[in-house]
């Protein structure tokens, strides 16, 4: 079975009409596609460069070596020539230790996270589900980082995107061995 990926007009921006059908019926709130909302996951110049990357990467058929998994790293690290701090669940006297030193840094990978998440699903339909776990863990970290800095999620954006993934079950494992993706089981 061949892979359908949905790519975006670069002068339009994303668009349900260049989202692939999974992305666009589970993903229904508008804020998923808005490029000018900091708290989405493509409205941040992070997100942005990182969903256009994410689409280079997919359509480069030359890119070896580099894993969904590892994009995001490789994105912050080898792109941006910063410091990448992968996602993981940590109490709230490491987690302010860990923002004391790097806030700025921290909250860019994981925006990065996000991006790539829910920009494989925008691409291809589909997440490898250690994507969706870091994506998981990403969200949890920046709502605690937004309770260290007294910040409020006015819109219930990260409860909301936490919901939306964890209930989309379009994983890669839900369809291999019938679906092949190359960059996407690395």
């Amino acid at each position: 079975m061949a892979i359908d990926m949905y790519f975006d007009n670069q002068e339009v921006g994303p668009d349900r009409k260049t989202s692939h059908p999974h992305f666009v019926s589970h993903f229904k709130s508008d804020f998923y596609l808005d490029c000018s909302d900091e708290e989405a996951p493509f409205g941040s110049e992070e997100g942005a460069d990182t969903l256009a990357a994410l689409e280079a990467f997919f359509q480069d058929k030359a890119v070896e070596g580099i894993s969904l998994s590892n994009f995001p790293r490789h994105i912050v690290e080898e792109q941006w020539d910063m410091t990448y701090f992968p996602p993981k669940d940590m109490d709230e006297v490491s987690l302010a230790k860990l923002v004391a030193d790097s806030e700025e840094a921290v909250w860019l990978s994981d925006q990065v996270v996000l991006a790539t998440a829910f920009g494989q699903i925008k691409i291809t339909g589909y997440i490898i589900p250690e994507l969706r776990d870091m994506a998981h863990d990403a969200l949890g970290r920046m709502k605690a980082m937004n309770d260290l800095r007294g910040r409020e999620d006015e819109f219930g954006y990260y409860d909301k995107m936490l919901y939306d993934l964890m209930t989309f079950e379009k994983t890669y494992i839900s369809v291999l061995p019938d679906f092949w993706c190359k960059r996407c089981q690395m």
